[in-house]
């Protein structure tokens, strides 16, 4: 989470591999310990991104066979096929519109928000991938269908994927339900931890949240560049980044980062690699071997 232009985009798109070259990227993208390039990241890893593109005349049954056709591997029988996605639908609450058109706005009438959404989760699940990202998936959702949304991705996480989304500021509902959190402003980590180590490390900074005000809300405009005061604002959130550095968290994810300097043969899990690339792209020079 974090205040727009905070870089939430721009970690997805550097732990994809599909950054822009004009950025400038320091550091490896490792799984479990273990460096990784494009082509495994590709057969292990789903990106949902904002936009969805979706040929709108297309069921929503037939847009999922279509994409089992070009997605899994082509020694699967078509039985096989079918029956994932059959599975898919299920896992994903899209049966009522199984055989509802997608839609065209202004032309064809098609499947709501929500449903668009969990589509484009459906469609990246087909393959069964271990690691889920998702770029902004409540955008432009109201309360209940993002509530919906995010329901489907902690069924997911249940099920053993992990999965790691960008989010602006979630409701307090939505909120409580991630099991960690990774806030970020002006491209460096404040945060990163369970919501309940969130609480007591701003409480240390003498900025508790209070017990009737949606976390996500506060955290936000704790860490917001506000127009007219970008010095103080940079300075505030400076200070934040610093304190997360020293504080105890911080300092176990900078033993991490100093082991995983010295071995590849340490394991992590997969949720650990968003703070070993943020805090190795925005301190390179103070962890530098």
């Amino acid at each position: 989470m974090g205040p727009s232009g905070a870089g939430k985009t721009t970690l997805l798109n550097v732990l994809t591999l599909r950054y822009n070259t004009d950025v400038m990227v320091t550091g490896n993208v490792s799984i479990n310990g273990k460096i990784v390039n494009s082509n495994i990241l590709a057969s292990r890893l789903a990106y949902v991104q904002q936009d969805d593109k979706f040929i709108g005349t297309l069921t929503v049954k037939e847009h999922l066979i279509f994409q089992s056709q070009v997605r899994m591997d082509r020694t699967i029988p078509h039985y096989q096929r079918i029956r994932r996605v059959n599975e898919v639908i299920s896992e994903l609450a899209l049966s009522k519109c199984r055989n509802t058109a997608i839609g065209i706005p202004g032309k064809i009438k098609g499947i709501s928000g929500g449903e668009m959404k969990r589509l484009s989760f459906a469609s990246e699940v087909l393959t069964d991938p271990p690691l889920l990202l998702c770029d902004e998936p409540t955008s432009g959702l109201d309360s209940f269908m993002a509530h919906q949304v995010v329901s489907v991705l902690k069924k997911l996480a249940a099920q053993g994927k992990t999965i790691i989304t960008t989010l602006h500021q979630p409701s307090s509902d939505i909120f409580s339900m991630f099991d960690k959190i990774l806030l970020l402003s002006e491209g460096r980590v404040a945060f990163s931890g369970s919501s309940e180590e969130a609480y007591n490390f701003f409480k240390s900074l003498g900025a508790p949240c209070p017990s009737n005000y949606n976390p996500a809300d506060f955290y936000i405009q704790l860490l917001a560049i506000v127009p007219g005061k970008e010095v103080v604002c940079r300075h505030s959130v400076n200070s934040i980044c610093d304190a997360f550095i020293e504080s105890v968290t911080g300092k176990k994810i900078v033993n991490n980062i100093k082991q995983l300097y010295c071995t590849v043969t340490l394991t992590y899990d997969a949720s650990q690699c968003v703070n070993v690339i943020m805090l190795r792209q925005t301190n390179h020079e103070r962890f530098k071997a």
